[in-house]
């Protein structure tokens, strides 16, 4: 059986991760629902996407996952269990060193990193039955097939927010794909959902993604669609901590602990 490690399931992830900033990302409310199929646990599960403000706050049962640009903090909470873990964006960029350290080498060296190939498919139906302007595109060990629905139009900000463009993630060739095909193509029929006076919502949605990451051990695929969206916001019972929770180490921390540790566990002499 083929294995597929953690590493590159977290690249895959990452895509529908956090990004860093500059502005207030959506100056009015935009609730997604979110279908995610995951590769593996081999099941599809719900998730309600909640933008407001500089925070995106994903609810996935129990689960509450909130991403607070403007803190540049990440805070899980687990009502069913009674714990929460607080995650800060640099300990996120630490947890992958080794990308960071390419991308830097990268810059120094001036050296162009490979462009993404990007194919026209058409217009398509999506899984919320809403017309989406589909593209594919190819980059090193990726694949990504992209469905944008030009009905609904954000800044650029909030895109590069909802596909992990930006800090404390590696922007790869395909997020500036993904930023291409969802440029203005300015039609008619357009909803302004997250426009401001200094910040044009200019962008597609990208309502649906299917992500491949290909490795030695084999490829993976980490498909979201949006079945629907509205205005509403996200309850208040479900972003506040629970009294008495138990804050715990989150699962990034550990691994980018995990990882360093291994780094530096002792070799005993030879007898």
């Amino acid at each position: 059986m083929k294995v597929i490690t953690l590493a590159v399931f977290l690249a895959a992830a990452a895509m529908s991760g956090v990004s860093a900033p500059a502005a207030v990302l959506f100056p009015k409310p935009l609730h997604l629902i979110k279908r995610i199929d995951d590769p593996l646990a081999k099941a599809s599960r719900v998730v309600d996407e909640y933008c407001y403000g500089d925070r995106i706050v994903s609810v996935s049962g129990p689960r509450v996952s909130i991403i607070d640009y403007a803190a540049q903090t990440v805070t899980d909470i687990d009502h069913g269990q009674g714990t929460y873990s607080i995650t800060r964006f640099d300990e996120i960029a630490n947890a992958h060193p080794k990308a960071a350290a390419a991308t830097a080498k990268s810059l120094a060296s001036n050296a162009a990193p490979a462009a993404a190939t990007v194919k026209p498919a058409g217009m398509k139906s999506s899984a919320g039955g809403r017309s989406v302007d589909s593209y594919e595109i190819e980059a090193p060990r990726t694949k990504v097939v992209v469905g944008l629905d030009r009905s609904v139009t954000l800044s650029r900000a909030a895109v590069e927010a909802l596909i992990g463009a930006a800090y404390p993630n590696v922007r790869r060739p395909e997020h500036d794909a993904i930023l291409g095909v969802a440029s203005p193509a300015r039609s008619t029929g357009r909803i302004a959902a997250n426009s401001s006076k200094d910040d044009a919502a200019d962008y597609a949605l990208p309502s649906e993604q299917a992500i491949t990451i290909t490795s030695d051990g084999g490829s993976v695929t980490l498909k979201t669609s949006v079945l629907r969206f509205d205005s509403d916001q996200a309850p208040q019972s479900a972003t506040l901590i629970d009294p008495g929770a138990t804050r715990v180490e989150s699962p990034i921390a550990r691994f980018a602990r995990e990882m360093r540790e291994a780094d530096t566990i002792p070799v005993a002499p030879r007898q």
